[in-house]
């Protein structure tokens, strides 16, 4: 600092990087970027967990370490380019004092061993809100009033940001903890990239903003993330049509495969809430029209066919009564294919058969 006496010789940023086509980047992402020309220094810090594409059993037990990383701007940017993403930096404005003890801490902090990948708690866009907290004095930094959608849960708000209905759907049946924390101040619920800006785009370092001068483009968004032609809810209209036609054409094959992929879902999803650490599993409500019991009890199906046939349509009267933020109407609908599919087997598919088979006998007399 005696050699570099210039207020702004270490820069820091925010750097917003826009969502994804992939699933863990449905969010985008939010990162630091600390800056020191005269030293030819310039890294950007996060936390990164290992990759999920290499890793995708030890994700879904719960197993997966994350960890601050300190990587080179330009190595950093590789990857968004590649994927067509945007990436913007937002100059903070604070004393080069809180920028070299945020410098300083975030050194710490790569140092610090792995932890447990925390998507909720330990997030990108809660994490640098955290960093820029920590190294400002809290008394000389003061919010904005609150926008309205604060008042919502965290996982409210980060579900109501996911545009693809896919990775929606997908996010809505793995994840289901209800991660409420009423009881969290404000700055404890940021969860989306897009959030944290907005927020400290209202957030001021004594008398001055706190994001100073215009944005710097890193990247270039080159396109932005796409609507699936073929949405959910397509697809379990399209399962429950099969459900139906089975019901009175009896394929075998078509039984297989729906009762199959029924006893699959429950496996998953009986694993993720009872035996799996993966954050927001702790319940689901999937877990009561698809649960492995009709499948394990196969040899009485005729039996259970038709309870379970009912627990599936009051579940399904109780999510359209009381809506719940994991449950999507392409559930509703999958749970229904689900319910028609279990009386495939049932007297009452008899009954109506014999039914069908008088009226056609009289028709033709």
């Amino acid at each position: 600092m005696e050699a570099h006496s210039a207020e702004d010789f270490v820069k820091a940023y925010v750097v917003i990087a826009s969502p994804g086509e992939i699933l863990y980047s449905a969010l985008g992402h939010a990162a630091l970027r600390l800056e020191c020309s005269a030293y030819g220094l310039d890294y950007i810090y996060s936390y990164e967990g290992e990759d999920t594409r290499d890793n995708i059993l030890r994700f879904f037990a719960g197993k997966l370490l994350m960890r601050v990383s300190a990587v080179p701007t330009k190595e950093y940017l590789r990857p968004y380019s590649k994927e067509g993403r945007g990436v913007v930096a937002y100059e903070l404005d604070l004393p080069i004092r809180v920028k070299q003890r945020l410098w300083q801490q975030m050194d710490e902090r790569v140092l610090e061993s792995p932890v447990p990948y925390d998507y909720m708690n330990r997030g990108c866009a809660i994490s640098v809100s955290r960093w820029i907290r920590e190294a400002v004095d809290a008394d000389s930094l003061s919010f904005a009033p609150w926008p309205k959608k604060f008042l919502r849960t965290r996982k409210e708000m980060g579900y109501d940001s996911i545009r693809n209905e896919w990775t929606n759907f997908v996010l809505t049946t793995i994840t289901s903890g209800d991660a409420e924390y009423d009881g969290l101040p404000y700055a404890e619920r940021i969860t989306v990239p897009a959030e944290l800006l907005e927020v400290l785009q209202g957030a001021a370092y004594g008398h001055h903003p706190l994001l100073e001068g215009k944005p710097v483009v890193m990247l270039i968004k080159k396109h932005e993330v796409g609507t699936p032609l073929v949405s959910p809810l397509y697809v379990t209209l399209l399962i429950l049509l099969m459900a139906l036609c089975n019901l009175y054409f009896h394929c075998r094959y078509v039984r297989w495969l729906l009762w199959g992929g029924q006893f699959l879902v429950s496996l998953f999803i009986t694993y993720l809430v009872v035996l799996s650490d993966l954050p927001c599993t702790q319940w689901n409500w999937l877990l009561v029209p698809f649960n492995p019991v009709p499948l394990v009890l196969w040899h009485w199906r005729e039996r259970i066919s038709i309870p379970y046939a009912i627990v599936c349509v009051l579940w399904i009267m109780g999510m359209m009564a009381c809506p719940h933020v994991i449950v999507t109407p392409a559930h509703c609908v999958l749970v229904m294919a689900m319910a028609v599919a279990s009386l495939e087997l049932s007297p009452l598919c008899s009954s109506l058969e014999k039914w069908m088979g008088s009226m056609i006998n009289g028709t033709e007399r």
